[in-house]
């Protein structure tokens, strides 16, 4: 190939590259030009406002349900279990009969020390009469007198111990799991079962920090919730230990569930919820309107449309977020009364965002 020919062969070349460069270039600007009759795309979002709403400063601690009288059942005396007058579960009455001992033993004494009494009795109206016929002495009666107390004293112990081998409900109250069975032999304050009394109320014992601890009273109001509740319920404190822990600092309060003593179980555990503030004002948005994020939790708040725009631009706003309230959010800081800001949706903005609010929410929004 000579120069004219390998010439004419670049030349060729180049101008097939410009060609494609130019068609290319043609059809570049035909797009750009055509994305810039459509304009910059709005996001679709929900808006609601920043209302004010009434918050309190609130704690938390576990609770415990604690019957408002409840006993573990243990015998007085030792002894080999005759009869078991109860079962798992049971509801009793005050002074049902719920366990026996043996007592044939203290039985025959029983009986021993009633005829003793019934000796001693015919020696004082015998040792009497004599002194009335002026054969006997008062030494002799009084001796026969003393010797009947006596009687009277020991038939009234056996009595005693009889009684304490019965073992009998101290009010009325539901049992608890039944262990124990007739021939087994029982040492001295054997645990056998509890008794949880059965009421109307119930009380709840929590634990709480000293220095919440020192801002309530007897007769103040807390908030109870999870277990068998189907929703928050209040209780009211009735009794504030003397002490702190000295290990966690923390001090006992008990408190009453009034209405509610069918439906918690003692031994139950429950969240408490304590206001250690006054309330005051705050502002509130939904929860979706708050965006979290490393550098600081924020929302967009809905602008207002320039005169070359179709719809409004949002404003990324940092702020200071509270507890949550139901389906809201406390804002400590950084929105006003009245701030539309994004909810729904609001996962798709950045700063200066396009959006375009849904047909028929914007209205509802501030509500």
């Amino acid at each position: 190939m000579n120069r004219r020919a390998l010439a004419i062969a670049v030349v060729a070349i180049l101008a097939v590259v410009a060609a494609l460069a130019a068609f290319k270039y043609w059809r570049v600007a035909t797009m750009i030009a055509a994305a810039s009759a459509f304009g910059e795309p709005a996001v679709t979002v929900e808006v609601a406002a920043a209302r004010p709403i009434a918050w309190q400063a609130q704690t938390s601690a576990a609770g415990t349900i604690v019957a408002l009288q409840y006993v573990t059942l243990q015998n007085e005396l030792s002894g080999t279990v005759v009869a078991v007058r109860f079962s798992s579960g049971q509801v009793v009455a005050e002074g049902q009969p719920l366990l026996e001992l043996d007592t044939r033993t203290e039985r025959a004494e029983l009986n021993s020390a009633e005829a003793d009494i019934a000796l001693a009795r015919l020696t004082v109206e015998r040792t009497t009469k004599l002194v009335e016929q002026r054969a006997g002495t008062q030494a002799e009666v009084d001796r026969a007198q003393a010797q009947l107390a006596q009687a009277v004293a020991r038939r009234d112990v056996i009595a005693t111990t009889i009684a304490r081998k019965i073992l009998r409900a101290p009010f009325r109250g539901r049992i608890g799991l039944r262990d124990v069975h007739p021939g087994q032999y029982l040492a001295e304050g054997t645990e056998l079962t509890t008794l949880e009394s059965i009421a109307d109320s119930v009380y709840v014992d929590f634990r709480l920090p000293q220095e919440s601890a020192a801002r309530l009273a007897p007769g103040a109001e807390v908030q109870i919730s999870g277990g068998a509740l189907a929703g928050p319920a209040a209780a009211t404190v009735r009794a504030i230990d003397a002490r702190a822990d000295e290990a966690s600092r923390t001090v006992r309060l008990r408190a009453e569930v009034a209405g509610l003593g069918t439906v918690l179980k003692p031994g139950e555990f429950v969240d408490v919820t304590v206001g250690v503030a006054a309330p005051r004002e705050v502002l509130a948005v939904p929860l979706a309107a708050v965006r979290r994020a490393a550098y600081g939790d924020h929302v967009f708040v809905i602008g207002t449309a320039a005169a070359d725009d179709k719809g409004p631009r949002v404003e990324q706003r940092f702020v200071r977020t509270g507890p949550v309230v139901g389906s809201d959010i406390v804002i400590l800081d950084g929105l006003a009364a009245g701030d539309r800001v994004a909810t729904e949706g609001s996962f798709k903005l950045r700063q200066g965002s396009l959006v375009q609010v849904t047909a028929g929410k914007a209205a509802g929004a501030g509500s």
